[in-house]
Formats: C-alpha cells, structure tokens, sequence
C-alpha cells in the first residue's frame, strides 16, 4: 500500500484535469494527422465517384440493377455507402470542401473512433489507469491495418474502428442486476452500432460482430441475455443485411474469378498475422515493382516495422496471459480463434495440414470470408487490452527493473507506425487533380448521349485506372458522366459473356490494322462512342494507345469527333458511325444458333455469316446441331489478375483440369472441355513440362505461344520456354503407343529465342539415361535405345553462373514418328446446310490448323480473308494460299485460293480469297455418312497471314418487320414501344441478361426471358402487332424495401435507445458506459486507478460482473482503493488463491490447456508444430507469458532478417515455430487458465475480491 496510489483513488481536480489533457492532447495528434498525409493530394481511396459526384452515386445505389458501368450489372453493395460513408463526402461537397479534404475528415472520423473506442473499452473493463488506457487506444488507432487500408479502401478500417464501441455496447448485459430501461438502452444501442457498421464490406462487419458476441457467450450472466443481444443486431443490420440477400441471389458468380485463397493466404503465417501485417496486397508489387499499397508494403517489408510490431503484439500476448476471469476468457478466445482462422490457410513446409481443405472451403462454400485478413480486429482488440494491461502494471509497480518499461512500450508503438514517420502512408501516386480535359470529355459524351443515347466505350482496357497524373480507385471518366461508361472492371462484375466481349474488343482494337466487324460489333453492343486515351501508367500494361489509334483510324465505321488536351494526356473522341442505339433491339423470332462463345459475333460479322437483323443463341452441345459451329472459346486457363493480353493460356487438353480450379477458370460460358475446342497431341497420349512461360500464373510469363506445343509444331520461331527462373527443367512426354526409338533430336532454345542456352541435355528413355554437354551447340541428336517405349523425359540443366535463367526447346523430333498437336472442334457439322468458322488465335503459326468433325456431303470450299504486309497480291488461282484437308485415313487434298477482288498493297488490309480450280470440284464430291475427323490447314502464301476462314453455307434467319419506335425509363425500369410484326419476335436491351428481369407487355402477359447474343437480356413477344412492353427490374423492389425497413428499424432503435438513456437518467442511471454503481468497472474502491471512473464492487457484481478479474489485477490496490491486502482478499490461504473452487483450473483444466497448446501447434505448423506445442505445455505457468512474448520478438526478429515473404526461407520457417510458441501458450491459457499461478488450496476464498497474478 503506497500514498501515491491513494492520491490515485482520490482523483482530485487536478489530477481529473491532467488526464483530461492528456486525452486531448493524443486526440488532437488524431485529429491532425490525417492532414499531414499528402496534404492537397487525393488519395485512390474506395470510391472516386464520392469525391466528384457523391448524392448522384448514392442516388444510383438505390437501384439494384447499374447500367451506368460495364454493359449492365448488379450494384455490388453500394447500398452500403448510403451511411455512414456517403453522406459525410455528401455534405462536405455540398458544403464546397474539396475531395482531398473530405478525405481526411473522414480519416479523422476514424481515426478518433477507433482511439475512443479502445480508450473507453480499456477503461470501463477496468483493466489500466488513464494513460496507459490513452497508449492502447493509440495502439489500436494506429494498428497495421488502420495504417495499411487507411488511404486505400478505408471504408474496410470503419468496422474496426467500431469493433471497441460494440463491446463497450454490451458491458452492462453481464450485470446480474439490470433494470427494463437499463436492459432496453444497451440493446438498443447495440442494434444503432449495428446499423451504423454500414454493409460495403459485409464481411467486415459481420466478423467484428464477433467480438460482443463472445464477451457474452463466455460470461455466465451474459450468454443469458446472447439470444435478445442477436436479435437487436440483426434488426439494426437488416438495412444492409436484406440488399446483400439480393445480390447474393441474382449478382454474377464474380468470387470465382478475382483473388483465390492461396493469394489471400500466403501471407497469413503466424507472426504476421499476430503483427498485423496479414493483407495479401500490401506484399505486391506492380509491374514497375512499385508497392501497390505503399504504406501496407512497409510494414509488410520493412525491418523496423517488422520488428517493432513484433515487439507490440508480444507485449499484448505477454498482458493476455495476466489477465483473470471472464477478461481471460473472452480476450483469449477471441485471440486464438481470430489466429487460427487467418493462419490455417496458410501452407508450406511448417505451415498448416489442413492449408488444402481451408483453401479449398474458402474458394467454395466459405468464398465471401476468403479475405481471412478481414478478422484482424478480433486480434488486435484483445491484444490491446492486454498491452494496456501491461502498461499499467509495469508503470503502476514501482519496482526498479519496470522503471523504463513503460516508455520502451511506448516506444514499441510509435514505431511501429513506421509509415508515418517515413511519410510513406499515403500512396505514392495521389493526384493534386483529375485533368481538365477528363470533365471537358464528360460534359462532351453526355450531350451526345442526351442526342444519339448509347454507351461510351473506354479504350484501351485497363484493370487498374493508374494514371500517369495519378492512380483513381474507379475510372474518372465513370463518376464524371452521368451518361453510361462501359469499361473493363478487374473484378467481372457483369454478366461473364459481356466480359469475354470486352476482352475480345481490346484485342482487335490493339491490332494496329483494320478491323472491319469492329464498329458494327460495338453498335450491336450499344456502344456509340468511343474515348482513347494516351495517359495510363506504363505499370497497368495496358495495350498501346498509339495501336488502338491506328485501328480507329483504319477501321471503317469510326469517325474522330474531338481531341481534348495535348500531348501525353490528350483524349480522342470517336463516334461509331451508323449506329443508333435506342437502347433496344427487335429480332426475329428465330435465331442462328451458334457452337461458341459470344465473343464469335465479330468474327461472325466479318464473315457475313451473321447480319444486324439476326440474333444469335449459344449451343455448344456436341450432339446439337449448330446453325455455325466456331472455334472460338477453347479450353484455356485464364487468370483475371493481369490484363487480357497475358490473361490466357495455351489451349489446354481435355484432361487438363487447371480451368477447374478457382482462379484459372475462364469466364462462362466455358465450362465444359467436352465442347470447347481443345488441343489434342497427335503420337503423343500427354505432354507434362516443369513450367512454362505461357502460363499466364507463371513467375516470369513471356508469350502465349511459348508453351509444350510449341516444342513440336515444326516452327522455328517459337519455342517451349520456361516461366519460373529455375536451374532445372524438363519436358516429359507418354508416347500414344510403343515405339522403338534409336534417336531423340534437339534444337534447344538459346539467345535467338532470349533463353538460356543448358549446359547439359538428359534424355530418358525406358529407365535409360543419356547425358549430353550442349557446349554451345543449339541442335544435338542423342543416341538412345528402346524397343518399346512410352515414355520419353528430356531434362534440361542450367550453367552455375546463369542468372534467372530461361530454358527451353524449339523442336523435338523421334526418327520415324510423327509429333505435333492440333486444336480439335468437337461439334459437328454438315456443310452442306451448315457453317464453319475458323479464326486466328493469337498461338497460332503461320497457318490456322484444325481437327473438325464433317457430316453429310458438303464441300470443304469456302472464303478466307488474309491479312496482307503490302506486298502485291497477283489475283490468279493458288497465288494467294491453299486449304488441305487431311481426312483420318492419312488422304489429303489440296484446294487453292484465289484473291477476291483487287490486288492490295495497303500493309495491314484485310483481304478475301475464295477456293479455287479441280481440287475445290474434287473436294465437293467428298461425302460420308457419319463425322468423321478431318484436319483443315489454312495456308497463305508469302506475304499473307489468314485471319478467318468460312466454309459451307451461311445460315438463313429470317429478318422482322417490327421496329422499335420508342424507349423510355433508365436503370431497372424501360417501357418499350414496338411496332407490328411476326408472333414470337424477340425484343432485346444491350445490357446483361440476369435472372432478375421481368417483362410484361400491354395486356399485362408475362413475357418469356430469352439469352441474346450468349449475354443480352430478351423477351419474347406474344401478338404480333404493336406493343407497349415493361421491364422491370424485380430485385430493386426487395433492395428498397430492405433499405427502408431496415432504416425505419434502425430509426426505431435509436429512438428507443434515446428513450432508455432518458429514463436512466432520471433514475441515476445515466451513465451508459457504467456497469452501475454497484457493479461497474474496478474504480475507486475495486482496483482501478484513476479518477473517479468507476464504483465499488458489490459481492453480486464481483461474482458475476462483466469484470470478474483484470490484469493484474491492477497491482498495489490502495488502503482506500480495495487493495489486494489482508482485508481485501490477498493472495492467502483465504485470498482466493486460485484452487478448484476459487475460479482457477484444476488438473482437468491444466490438462485441457496442454492438450490444446500441443493440438494447436500442429493445426498452424504441421508435424514441426508439435514441438512448439510441447514447449508451451511443458513451461511453468508462472514463466508461461515471458515465454511467449520472447518467442514472439525472436520470431519477428527471424523475419526481419532471413526472409519474411518466401515460405522456404530460414526468417519464415523460424519465425513460424517461434510464434507458433506464442499461440500454443494462448491456447493453453484459453482452455485452461494457463496464466494463473499454481493451485493453492482447495478452501473457499474469504471475500470475493479480484484475484491477482504473480508479477
């Protein structure tokens, strides 16, 4: 008992006022430091479109449906910016505050929430004075992931800063004693917190939820009252919880196609996540290798930071294992589960067994929790709290060896904020402004759009909108219109057929030469016009602007309206010529159907084999009987993250499963290898290589055509390269059937083909292995012997000094066999009455080869356009290329091809050939009378390349008579006006088809929903004669209604909660943070020391109180202050000396813990994680948190400098099993009061004051 702490229990004025300022004062550095990151400059943060246009876009979210982006798409939780977000960037643009301002009003807001609420909860739990519960505010305002997605998506830092404030909601449900108004108030203000965590990241929120909901669950009076603290929380969520119902029903599977669990996991090894340093993004680099989250990558990277942080949670771990009681309970359940659940993803050699099955539920079932960085505030709190603890304790003990403790803590968290001081927490690419010419372009495509109506289309794609002026979250053009924007999202938020258009649109247009079907495909899209733009970063690899200048120019459709700017920011505006979209479209009742995907229509137009009055339905079945069977959407893997020129593999086998898996799907509707074209190997039965640079996955990718195949297609000018730097690689290959073989021959990849020239060759044969030095030589034959062989594998080595090498083979060949690949069209067709229609692929060679299936007696004759280099074309029989057929019997044909039309001579003209002279005749007379597999070659000749290829008849769809004469409405509400025409024509939108439209026409008939063009949304008519037909769409109703009732509820809940607090009030209950009088947070005569915060314990309170024990629990209570003494109940034979009845584990329980610290050992770290396991079980309690907390540094310290980011390095393997340490102590003390001193004895405590643990 000291008189220092009695001047403590007494709080006079003075000592009030200096904790008043002390609070001001780390409120006003809150206050102002957001102002100091980039002062003037707009951060890409969450959404540009609230700092240009916040009340338009807010008035958009309301709808469901969003046809101002994209080609027509679900709002994908927009809603949620309806509060609290939307409104304060509302009102400040009201108010005239610039967009960099009202930023960092926001950033305040959150930043002063977060800091309360961690200050406030530390409080009123009684676990530390006034300044040590100011240090874990700050600790927790300024936590990794405060600081990491702070100037980038802050609106995912909201539900943390709310996470303290939810608790602190729910502190009096513990109370035994609680009267209605009492009870009613903290429910109800509960469900306001709810409704106010806002549901733009519903993950977010749901999971900080987390955290009240285990307070009460492990408090004996609390769990009672778990079911009415339930209730309250979802009728405060409902108005963000009922519009995610209705995305989560009609929104396009987009999860499929964005990040996958092992991106989101490879980061989340324990010391990271226990730092806070577990967002996968802040550990990437952009394609300049810039960190694409400044901030997030120095504490990610950065050895201080690491360290530091390190030094923070460990201090947190080291109070979690003091703390007693309820406190224990709930801050140690909270802390272990939240670990596991981020870290047991995360695989390799010490990471966890069940990696495969996590990852695998987190790309299935489990997808919206896939970003498992999302549960870091259900850590961070509770190690907070147990820092403040620590605090307290060490500042509050007077011992000589605590003396520095304190300012060495908080030391540890100033640092640890590292961005900050290094003036790196904003992004390195915030922009002073968006140039003029962008809102000149805006005003400029709206007036069109007023005029004409139609989509503006911006070009060239890109998936990131980074700027050479600075980096915008959304494209600028799209929150600066308020006409439609159609752009190429990262995320595929429309339908997945739209998207496939879209990159087939940024292909063409980036050809640099003409591309005849282009404009008339955009039109059929609703696209009117077109923006180009010269100003993107080189780090989006975004195509050329100066190609996709030159294919607008010589493309025919294309007019150039207006250039805006000058220079390297200069925007060009196109007009497509000849369209006019209304909006709508009317087509006959018949379709054409087409074995393809919906990106065929522009190689369909440029063939003529499909006209702006048809309509065309996707019918891939093999057994189906397609009007034009094409080879567009093979089977290929496709990687969303990079853009669309890298995004796609080689066309991969059919027993290649790789599009199965999450994150290489390709987009629907390519599902099916059955009947997709698909590559088939001709003398081979499967080709396996260690990597390949066309793997767009691939560590170092070069080109599509630098896959297996390409070892065998016979051309010198492409190669199978690898794609991951390795000193090893092979190419292993099953023979169809035994084959003798004497020889393998060679022509290895070297610089010609920027590869690493080997220095030794291996070559297996039947179990046989031939050795060759290469020397230099880029073609070698090895001598082999097998008489039966299957299986041939050719390994490739390095030279030692080769640095980041790329190995590979230009051409393999076996004396006598013949090998090779061909894409196979599975579908087949009759030529007869039926079109085939082949197109280049960006793999393919010189020539355009493929395995088709041929029915009936049609002729293989048909048109090829080619693609000339400006040479003169002579216009006689065979000059221009040929066509061989190759039937399955080994016959082959040879039909000539003969220019059409004049002789070009313009470089890049798209030209037509025709087949020609006897062998065409000859190739008509072919019949048979089932598909048999033929090979077509479509050869050029020197000078020419083919582009597509059209054989057999074109399809006859007849044309309507009807038009539409008027459309009306926006968003997910038209009225179209048709005229008279044919029963059973179909009316179409150019915007996606979604489950979610409804048509009616006038005599209120309930039109059938038809898919047009493979992504259009159509109906079809009933009558033929003029008709009024509404489209709604049905899921803005429920959305609103949502939005409405849960608004009303949330209303409601405020109100009630202002009624309560009155009540309270007037009886002398009117502090909502209070336990109560008689049961409130450790104060003035139960532990805490401080100024009059708190009140004395009651015997009720203390037995079932939201605070049955605290840190220490709150070391040298004073004479008056309810110290731990003789009369307080000290740790004596009658003190409550932990024993079995005095709250403290017996041998079950000890047992318990140790069981859990070995299980959770081996569930983080696999076998190796036994022995950390065993580590934290064999420790003496009393040396259990110094444990901890020393395996945690030295973990961090193992990261900071032997690896942090590579999962084989000595710095990740080391800090994994040290800090699996740490956790397995957690465990251990979560399951069986780990941190409490040994059992004394068994008799019955003599008061019931707060026990207290050993220093």
């Amino acid at each position: 008992m000291t008189e220092g702490y009695d001047a403590q229990v007494d709080a006079p004025a003075d000592r009030r006022r200096v904790h008043r300022i002390q609070l001001l004062l780390m409120l006003a550095v809150f206050v102002v430091l957001p102002w100091l990151v980039s002062p003037g400059r707009t951060e890409p943060d969450t959404k540009i479109d609230l700092t240009i246009s916040p009340w338009r876009y807010l008035g958009r979210s309301l709808d469901a449906w969003n046809n101002h982006a994209g080609l027509g798409e679900l709002q994908n939780q927009a809603y949620g910016y309806l509060f609290p977000m939307g409104p304060i960037f509302g009102v400040c643009r009201s108010l005239g505050i610039p967009g960099w301002a009202t930023q960092r009003v926001w950033w305040t807001l959150l930043l002063v929430v977060s800091f309360l609420g961690a200050q406030q909860l530390i409080r009123r739990l009684g676990v530390a004075g006034p300044l040590p519960a100011i240090a874990g505010g700050a600790a927790y305002a300024l936590a990794p992931r405060m600081l990491t997605v702070l100037p980038v998506i802050s609106i995912e830092a909201w539900p943390m800063a709310l996470a303290p404030w939810l608790v602190v909601a729910v502190l009096p449900l513990t109370r035994r004693s609680l009267t209605r108004a009492e009870l009613i108030r903290a429910l109800a203000l509960a469900g306001v917190l709810t409704a106010a965590l806002g549901g733009v990241n519903a993950t977010a929120s749901g999971i900080v939820l987390a955290l009240p909901f285990v307070f009460l669950l492990t408090h004996p009076v609390g769990r009672r009252r778990l079911l009415l603290w339930v209730g309250t929380a979802v009728l405060g969520g409902l108005w963000w919880l009922l519009p995610l119902l209705v995305l989560g029903r009609y929104a396009y599977p987009f999860l499929d196609y964005i990040e996958t669990a092992s991106i989101t996991t490879a980061v989340t090894s324990v010391p990271n996540v226990f730092r806070g340093a577990d967002d996968w993004i802040a550990y990437i680099l952009d394609s300049a290798d810039h960190p694409v989250w400044q901030g997030g990558w120095v504490l990610a990277q950065s050895v201080t930071a690491i360290i530091a942080t390190g030094v923070v949670a460990a201090v947190g771990c080291w109070g979690l294992l003091r703390l007693r009681g309820h406190l224990a309970r709930w801050t140690l359940c909270c802390a272990v589960a939240a670990v596991l659940f981020m870290s047991l993803g995360h695989g390799g050699s010490v990471g966890s067994p069940l990696s495969e099955p996590v990852r695998a539920l987190l790309d299935g079932a489990l997808a919206p929790l896939r970003n498992v960085h999302k549960a870091d505030p259900v850590l961070r709190l509770p190690l907070v709290i147990g820092l403040a603890a620590v605090l307290h304790h060490v500042s509050s003990s007077g011992k000589a060896r605590h003396r520095f403790a304190p300012a060495i803590i908080a030391l540890a968290v100033a640092v640890a904020a590292t961005p900050i001081w290094q003036g790196r927490v904003g992004a390195a690419d915030a922009y002073a402004a968006i140039p003029t010419q962008w809102t000149q372009v805006a005003h400029e495509i709206d007036s069109a759009a007023k005029t004409s109506g139609g989509a503006t289309l911006l070009l060239p794609n890109s998936r990131t909108p980074t700027y050479t002026w600075g980096s915008t979250t959304d494209e600028p053009l799209a929150a600066l219109a308020a006409s439609p924007v159609v752009t190429r999202e990262a995320a595929p938020l429309g339908i997945p057929g739209s998207t496939r258009i879209l990159d087939v649109v940024d292909q063409l247009a980036a050809t640099g030469v003409s591309q005849p079907s282009l404009a008339a495909g955009l039109a059929r899209l609703g696209i009117e016009r077109v923006v180009l733009r010269r100003d993107l970063a080189p780090s989006v690899r975004a195509q050329p602007w100066q190609r996709v200048q030159r294919t607008l120019r010589l493309s025919p459709g294309f007019r150039q309206q207006a250039v805006y700017g000058e220079g390297g920011s200069t925007l060009t505006v196109y007009d497509i010529t000849g369209a006019a979209d209304k909006g709508a479209a009317v087509y006959s009742s018949e379709p054409v159907t087409v074995a393809g995907g919906p990106e065929a229509l522009f190689a369909m137009y440029a063939a003529g084999v499909l006209s702006e009055d048809q309509w065309y339905q996707l019918d891939s079945r093999v057994s189906g009987n397609a009007d034009v069977v094409t080879d567009s959407m093979p089977w290929r893997a496709y990687n969303d993250g990079v853009p669309t020129a890298y995004a796609y593999s080689p066309v991969l086998t059919r027993g290649d499963d790789e599009p199965t898996r999450i994150g290489a799907k390709d987009l629907p509707p390519a599902t099916d290898p059955s009947t997709q074209p698909a590559r088939e190997w001709i003398g081979w039965s499967d080709v396996q290589v260690s990597s390949s640079a066309a793997d767009p996955f691939a560590t170092h990718y070069l080109d599509v055509r630098d896959g297996p195949a390409s070892a065998f297609d016979g051309d010198d000018g492409t190669a199978w390269l690898t794609g991951d730097h390795a000193r090893e690689a092979w190419l292993r290959g099953t023979l169809r059937k035994p084959t003798a073989v004497s020889k393998v021959t060679l022509r290895l990849a070297g610089p010609a083909q920027h590869a690493t020239l080997p220095e030794r060759v291996h070559v297996t044969v039947g179990g046989h292995t031939e050795t060759v030095a290469v020397r230099g030589r880029t073609t070698i034959t090895v001598p082999v012997r097998g008489a039966d062989v299957r299986s041939i594998t050719v390994r490739l080595d390095a030279s030692g000094d080769a640095i980041d090498p790329v190995l590979g083979i230009v051409g393999m060949t076996l004396a006598g066999t013949r090998l090779g690949s061909v894409i196979d069209v599975p579908q087949p067709v009759d030529l007869s009455s039926r079109t085939l229609l082949l197109t280049r692929l960006p793999e393919d060679g010189p020539s355009i080869t493929r395995q088709v299936h041929l029915a009936g007696d049609g002729a293989v004759a048909g048109t090829v356009w080619l693609r000339t280099d400006g040479r003169s074309i002579s216009s006689r029989c065979g000059a221009a290329g040929s066509i061989t057929v190759r039937s399955a019997d080994g016959s082959t044909q040879r039909i000539p091809l003969r220019l059409k039309g004049k002789a070009w001579t313009v470089k890049g003209a798209l030209i037509r050939a025709t087949t020609c002279g006897s062998s065409s005749a000859a190739a008509e007379r072919r019949s048979v009378s089932r598909p048999r597999a033929t090979t077509i070659t479509v050869s050029a000749s020197h000078g020419l390349t083919p582009e597509l290829a059209s054989f057999g008849k074109p399809p006859i769809a007849p044309s309507t008579d009807r038009a539409i004469t008027s459309v009306s409405g926006d968003s997910g509400d038209r009225v179209i006006r048709v005229g008279a025409g044919g029963a059973g024509d179909v009316v179409s939108l150019s915007e996606g088809f979604n489950a979610g439209w409804r048509a009616t026409d006038a005599a209120g008939h309930r039109l059938q929903s038809v898919e047009v063009d493979g992504w259009r949304q159509g109906f079809r008519l009933v009558g033929s004669g003029a008709d009024t037909v509404t489209l709604r769409f049905t899921p803005t109703t429920p959305q609103r209604l949502g939005l409405l009732v849960g608004a009303l509820l949330a209303l409601a809940l405020l109100l009630t909660f202002l009624a309560a607090a009155l009540v309270c009030r007037r009886s002398g209950r009117n502090d909502l943070d209070e336990l109560g009088r008689r049961g409130g947070s450790l104060g003035r005569r139960g532990g805490a020391p401080g100024e009059r915060a708190g009140r004395s314990l009651s015997a009720e309170e203390r037995s079932g109180g939201a605070v049955e024990a605290t840190s220490g629990d709150l070391d040298k209570l004073g004479r008056r202050g309810g110290s731990l003494g003789r009369r307080g109940g000290s740790l004596g034979r009658r003190g409550g000396a932990p024993g079995r009845r005095g709250g403290a584990p017996g041998r079950r329980g000890g047992s318990l813990g140790r069981l859990a610290a070995v299980v959770v050992g081996f569930l983080v770290a696999g076998p190796l994680g036994i022995l950390p396991g065993v580590v934290a079980a064999a420790t003496p309690r009393r040396w259990l948190r110094h444990v901890a907390a020393i395996a945690l540094v030295a973990s961090c310290v193992a990261l900071a400098f032997f690896g942090v980011v590579d999962a084989t390095s000595a710095g990740a393997i080391a800090g994994q099993l040290l800090a699996t340490v740490t956790l397995a102590a957690l465990a251990r003390a979560a399951c069986g009061s780990a941190g409490a001193p040994d059992a004394g004895s068994a008799a019955p405590p003599a008061s019931p004051t707060p026990t207290r643990s050993a220093s």
